[in-house]
């Protein structure tokens, strides 16, 4: 990754997708020779072709890869690199008839045949040997072609992929529940206990052997330390499986990036759901670049996306690299209409296309894969996604998709060796939260994921750059780097993430938590008193009372003496729950009633920091209804901490601004979200005789300074400029 940035389409030869079987002719050879200039001439400077197991290997031991060469050649005559996304979903049927028991099993039982997808368990050991074979015959045939640049090794890794069991009755969809996967638990499980012993105690069983345990498979009253153990298995097993896949190439070939990426980031998914879904930090760990899928305009959840939903998922898959000192990249980028069955997105934009990638690479990915070159010919996303029209016609969309690869090329060093500046505020992603939901029965991910995005947002709106911070991390002391760390809705953590947030307070810090924080441990086994392991004395107070409540008021009083950047008075919305408090110390205040008067904030000093508790959903609730006075209140604790945006924009409204810092200079990213508008950029820099230069055009654009740095710009609407900052 040090001396490429790869902006390739995905790509496979005749109008096909994934699964494919590869059978070129004269024809599709034309064809793809015809197409690959078309991407080469764009602007492209790269191809992400697609290799399945079941187009490789469509008969036991018969080996097809000759396709592979011929694709290779293609690409290599019009000077392009090549990414290799292997397919192990597709898998060649004969393994069902060789291994009748490396079939999918759902939770009741269910045995899951593979028409096309999903393929098979690879924890059967079998079918994991065959797909080693399959895998390092690919490497074999590919790491000798000079144009090769590496691997995506698993392309939106679940449990079970491309599949919709809607069959199944409702509430079913845990996987596997085959005797390989069962035995791959018992043994993750005599690990994590040491003796059958333990294990009863901790799952209230009466089992005589190992051989006797079994997964949970649904929710019951007694407890649900079985079913926080399937999820946390869940999650080391797709890290461990993405590890042996990486490893398994690398054994091969030593010399090509091994990559692979998410459906969706995970701080906005539970383990379970999807069939089984990873925890990005963990993923992170196993390859040398990770990344994200993004899909702004497709049919589902939350579509389309706007700025802020777009930017936590570019952030959060970030700092999840960042956290393993890798970079990260956007495995898929749309560029086509959304389309699952017979439902269809909002029309995919010239200026959308550029809006998005952009956006990316401003938040410092260091590689774009736009899905795909055709539209989908065929299956359930049948005219969908694609760059150009099935009939061959080049679109505006690729036009665009181009233009963006060509400035990248032509200015690969400044994006390659620049990173976004250092973040003083942290939001936490916290996985035990969504472990404890699917154990409470919760089925939506909205009340987590919706908090995270409604503080994301208010942060976003003053270009205040920003870090997800895995709850794990707790233990680390690289956290204690935040001026500010905000906490929503950890309901449950580990008594070590809990000394680490102590830890954090006591040096200094400042921390926002919402509801109930370390109500549970990660067994399952609820506090005696919530704030639980302690953090009661962080808050200066513990709880009361809570109740549901649809919606609810914090009446907020004067607070210049307590919280200096508020003053007067305001009215705070909530959702979901009104929890109230009972002070334990005098250095708790009451920062917030409710109505009724019990008291709904508390701000405590803790040691050298300070700890505000809040006894409803206010970031949710910004999310989902933007109540200015709500803003204004995440605002003001950003002036509370001490935290100052690197810059300010004046002129429009929703306009963003985004900064990467390189040796000697800056990069500029300005993003017109609404209307057309003169804006000016105002940067806190000192003063310097300052050059701005536009470099899509290689034009000077006028600053001046006055106490700071001043840009003005005219944007027309969802226009992005990209400028570099220097000074001598």
């Amino acid at each position: 990754m040090a001396d490429f940035f790869p902006i390739s389409v995905w790509y496979g030869e005749d109008k096909v997708r994934a699964p494919m079987l590869a059978r070129p002719t004269e024809e599709s050879n034309k064809i793809a020779q015809r197409d690959l200039e078309n991407i080469k001439r764009l602007g492209f400077n790269s191809v992400k072709y697609w290799v399945d197991w079941l187009a490789v290997e469509p008969e036991h031991g018969v080996w097809n890869l000759d396709f592979i060469d011929t694709l290779m050649n293609l690409a290599e005559e019009n000077e392009l690199k090549v990414i290799i996304q292997l397919y192990l979903d597709s898998a060649p049927n004969w393994i069902a008839s060789l291994y009748p028991d490396s079939r999918f099993q759902a939770q009741n039982n269910d045995v899951i045949d593979s028409q096309a997808s999903p393929g098979f368990c690879l924890d059967h050991p079998d079918v994991r040997r065959e797909a080693t074979f399959f895998m390092q015959k690919v490497a074999e045939k590919v790491k000798i072609h000079p144009n090769f640049y590496g691997w995506d090794v698993w392309s939106e890794p679940h449990i079970l992929s491309w599949t919709w069991l809607d069959w199944l009755p409702s509430g079913v969809g845990w996987f596997c529940y085959c005797q390989h996967s069962q035995e791959r638990f018992r043994q993750w499980l005599k690990k994590r206990y040491d003796s059958i012993s333990n294990l009863n105690r901790a799952w209230y069983r009466a089992y005589r052997d190992w051989e006797e345990v079994l997964p949970p498979r649904y929710v019951t009253l007694s407890t649900w330390r079985d079913l926080v153990d399937w999820q946390l298995f869940t999650i080391d097993k797709l890290a461990e499986d993405l590890k042996w896949r990486a490893q398994t190439v690398k054994k091969i070939d030593t010399k090509h990036v091994v990559t692979s990426h998410a459906a969706i980031s995970s701080v906005f998914i539970p383990p379970l759901n999807w069939y089984g879904n990873p925890d990005d930090w963990e993923m992170a760990k196993q390859v040398e670049v990770w990344g994200t899928s993004l899909y702004p305009k497709h049919i589902g959840w939350n579509n389309p996306l706007d700025s802020a939903q777009r930017g936590i998922s570019l952030d959060a898959t970030r700092s999840s690299c960042k956290e393993q000192g890798i970079d990260y990249w956007l495995g898929e980028l749309q560029c086509g209409d959304g389309v699952t069955g017979i439902h269809f997105g909002e029309p995919v934009t010239p200026q959308d296309v550029q809006m998005w990638a952009w956006s990316a690479i401003a938040r410092e990915a260091k590689g774009l894969n736009y899905y795909a070159w055709y539209p989908m010919s065929c299956g359930y996303e049948t005219s969908g996604f694609g760059m150009i029209n099935l009939d061959g016609s080049i679109t505006d969309r690729a036009k665009a998709a181009g233009e963006v690869g060509k400035i990248v090329m032509e200015n690969m060093d400044l994006f390659l060796n620049t990173k976004s500046p250092k973040a003083e505020i942290g939001i936490v992603y916290n996985i035990y939260s969504y472990i404890m939901l699917t154990c409470s029965r919760e089925h939506s991910n909205d009340i987590v994921a919706s908090s995270m995005t409604g503080i994301y947002r208010t942060l976003m709106q003053e270009n205040i750059p920003v870090d997800f911070i895995h709850i794990n991390d707790f233990t680390k002391e690289n956290v204690n780097n935040y001026k500010l760390i905000f906490m929503p809705f950890s309901i449950m953590m580990t008594s070590e993430i809990a000394d680490g947030v102590k830890e954090y307070v006591q040096q200094g810090g400042k921390l926002v938590a919402e509801i109930r924080p370390a109500w549970s441990d990660e067994k399952g086994k609820s506090s005696e008193v919530i704030p639980g392991f302690g953090l009661d004395e962080v808050f200066g107070c513990k709880e009361r009372w809570i109740r549901e409540r649809k919606k609810t008021k914090l009446l907020v009083e004067s607070t210049q003496d307590i919280l200096p950047s508020l003053s007067g008075k305001m009215e705070i919305s909530g959702s979901l729950y009104e929890e109230t408090f009972m002070q334990l110390k005098d250095t708790a205040k009451i920062l917030a009633n409710f109505e009724d008067g019990s008291p709904a904030m508390i701000i405590n000093s803790y040691s050298k920091g300070k700890a505000i508790l809040v006894g409803s959903l206010i970031s949710r609730t910004y999310e989902k209804d933007r109540i200015e006075e709500n803003g204004k209140f995440f605002k003001s604790l950003f002036k509370w901490a001490g935290v100052e945006p690197p810059m300010y924009i004046k002129g429009g409204k929703n306009a963003e601004g985004r900064i990467l810092e390189g040796s000697g200079f800056k990069l500029l990213f300005g993003f017109n979200h609404g209307d057309n508008a003169d804006l000016t950029f105002h940067f806190r820099v000192p003063k310097e005789e300052y050059k701005v230069l536009d470099i899509p055009s290689q034009t000077e654009v006028k600053c001046s300074y006055e106490n700071e740095l001043i840009i003005p710009l005219e944007l027309k609407s969802q226009e992005v400029c990209v400028l570099k900052i220097i000074w001598d």
